[in-house]
């Protein structure tokens, strides 16, 4: 016999293994097996109080740590109510592992209470979505799971575990199996990728995310610094390399830097690693030159698409000699300054772009600001230059409203240290807004900054362009002090920069759960270049 424990307890075991530190979720009848070995396990359980709030908070601690963020839900309802945090967490190919429980095998396709064809469901927003309908059929899933990891393949994973399964003995002879999904790196390959650097003139790196989940940075920064090519990032990448280094040309794309969008408009070769190039990203380049280096075979943009683990290849290019000649091209891009903002416009209420701003005062590298969807990123975008990577958070694949409070309680968990931030909008804010009770179960010191103009205001902007009336997008909204108060949380209106910068300071020393809820006036948001 491999081992005298069930299979649920066998399950927290190799997560135990995997280095697991921390799962979110909500139980329910379909799970409590896998929640009686949890109860019994070193590893930390955090009780969202939705489902949605578990999945996203298993998000954001993946990004930031790099390791696989693990969420837990039950059958039916639960686990759909998982389906949308999911999405965004395959959109932007953010490592997590989804445990979900199911009716069990002898009534499972008969239609019976919370039965749903839970595989089917999750199988086109997943990488994988597993029906571990044997001891045995889980075992290999989950080290196939954590395999890919291993190998830099990124992306929600999915386990549906019956419940009758949970309680069976793990008691199986049989052997898993180990093959490696990544093939070696062809030599030709990067003899290849040195002659396009070589015979290019104006070459351009575009770092994405995917170095971070590869733990690649040292070897990133060792090309960077033996090529001497300029380098831009997306989004989710902003803060691999510190944003006032020189080295760094900033955003490209939507939203991207002059200097950063020049250089993508007049490349002759890209070099895109760890990115999926998404149409934000590539809205600027103009060549099909293009070099990208990712291990999700879906994201095949470029004009040579090599399928490797990017840290693997990166030390192997280290290994090569480079001959620097970068100077007039990075002259060029350097002759490109941002334009001059205009001045902002009088406002009865504050200013939501003078609101952001002097939040970022107050914020430093020992800061993660977590965003939600909506006005909000387009301000913390243009008004911050980043030093660490993850330093703002956003699903910006999918755009989730109601992200930024559950993603700052994952972050909280990765970031034991950090000063947290939920910068969120009136609207999005009431998507999640019962994840403040997890904020005051377990006392974390999460600020929660709720930019309100009673308003839908991204969507009346497009009604607004698009010449039509309003509709819809006024929002009658609670006290949402009254509120935070009913969850003990200490809260305060905010009708005043001076208010906000004095209140603020306080909440940053005092480290303990706070709402700001800041009175701003319905502006439109810049249109990107």
């Amino acid at each position: 016999m491999k081992t005298d424990k069930n299979t649920a307890e066998y399950l927290i075991k190799l997560l135990e293994e995997h280095g697991v530190d921390y799962v979110f979720g909500y139980p329910g009848e379909q799970i409590l097996p896998i929640y009686e070995a949890l109860r019994k396990s070193k590893i930390k359980h955090v009780l969202t109080r939705h489902e949605q709030a578990a999945i996203h908070a298993a998000d954001s601690y993946a990004r930031i740590s790099g390791k696989c963020g693990v969420c837990l839900a039950t059958a039916g309802p639960g686990a759909m109510n998982l389906v949308m945090g999911v999405s965004a967490c395959y959109k932007d190919n953010v490592p997590v592992l989804i445990l979900t429980g199911d009716v069990s095998t002898d009534i499972k396709g008969k239609n019976t209470f919370q039965d749903l064809p839970l595989n089917d469901v999750f199988k086109p927003i997943c990488f994988k979505s597993y029906n571990a309908h044997s001891p045995e059929k889980l075992e290999n899933s989950i080290n196939e799971a954590f395999m890919h990891f291993e190998e830099g393949i990124t992306g929600p994973f999915h386990i549906n575990i019956p419940k009758n399964i949970q309680s069976k003995p793990m008691n199986m002879h049989h052997k898993v199996i180990h093959t490696n999904i990544i093939k070696d790196i062809k030599e030709s390959d990067i003899q290849d990728t040195i002659k396009c650097i070589e015979e290019s003139e104006k070459p351009l790196i575009i770092a994405g995310y995917g170095l971070i989940y590869s733990d690649a940075i040292n070897e990133f920064l060792e090309f960077v610094e033996k090529t001497d090519i300029p380098i831009t990032t997306t989004w989710n990448a902003r803060g691999i390399i510190p944003e006032n280094d020189e080295k760094n040309l900033g955003l490209t794309g939507n939203r991207g830097t002059r200097k950063a969008n020049y250089a993508a408009e007049h490349a002759d070769l890209i070099i895109a690693l760890g990115t999926r190039l998404s149409e934000r990203t590539t809205s600027h380049i103009n060549t099909d030159n293009i070099i990208q280096v990712n291990t999700n075979k879906e994201h095949d943009y470029g004009k040579t698409f090599y399928h490797y683990n990017v840290k693997n290849f990166l030390k192997l290019l280290n290994e090569k000699d480079f001959t620097k000649e970068n100077f007039k091209w990075k002259n060029r891009i350097n002759s490109k300054e941002d334009v001059k903002k205009p001045e902002l416009e009088e406002t009865d209420k504050l200013h939501p772009e003078l609101v952001i701003q002097n939040i970022l005062k107050h914020c430093d590298t020992n800061t993660t600001i977590v965003i939600d969807a909506g006005t909000i990123p387009t301000y913390f975008t243009t008004e911050s230059t980043l030093e660490k990577s993850g330093q703002i958070l956003f699903s910006g694949g999918l755009g989730p409203m109601g992200y930024s409070i559950p993603a700052a309680i994952g972050a909280t968990y990765a970031r034991h240290d950090d000063v947290i931030i939920a910068a969120t909008g009136d609207g999005a804010v009431q998507m999640t807004i019962e994840e403040l009770a997890v904020l005051n179960t377990y006392k974390l010191p999460i600020i929660v900054i709720i930019i309100n103009n009673n308003l839908l205001g991204i969507i009346k902007q497009w009604q607004d362009m698009a010449g039509i009336p309003k509709f819809q997008v006024d929002l009658d909204n609670p006290d949402f002090v009254k509120l935070a108060n009913a969850y003990n949380i200490e809260a305060d209106n905010i009708t005043s920069l001076e208010e906000l910068n004095e209140k603020l300071d306080k909440a940053i020393k005092e480290k303990k759960p706070h709402l700001f809820n800041v009175e701003v006036a319905d502006v439109h948001i810049p249109l990107p270049l």
